[in-house]
């Protein structure tokens, strides 16, 4: 039995952070309500107009994009909402190398 209480706590702290991180995602959504149906897009120094509803979720983001730009597989993705306007910045990482001997 007192393994059980131990191993129960473990596996709700994970749970717990992640609802926490998704609870943090979705109210900063919910405060600032998206109004404009276009969002502006801002990746390798190139800025232009997509259907906010394309460029809400970072997957469905991803699928409409990598045809035209490849870095965004492993690019940083961030939002922001103001008065009314999605606008989103896409960062490329910095990929790994490898050597080639």
């Amino acid at each position: 039995m007192e393994n059980e209480t131990n191993t129960a706590p473990d596996e709700s702290k994970t749970d717990t952070a992640k609802a926490v991180e998704t609870e943090s995602t979705e109210s900063t959504n919910a405060t600032t309500a998206v109004t404009d149906p276009k969002a502006t897009i801002r990746i390798e120094g190139q800025t232009f107009e997509l259907d906010a509803s394309l460029a809400q979720e970072d997957k469905t983001l991803k699928v409409v994009l990598q045809p035209h730009f490849a870095s965004i597989e492993n690019a940083n993705i961030t939002r922001e909402v103001k008065d009314g306007k999605l606008s989103v910045t896409i960062v490329k990482r910095a990929q790994h190398k490898g050597y080639a001997a």
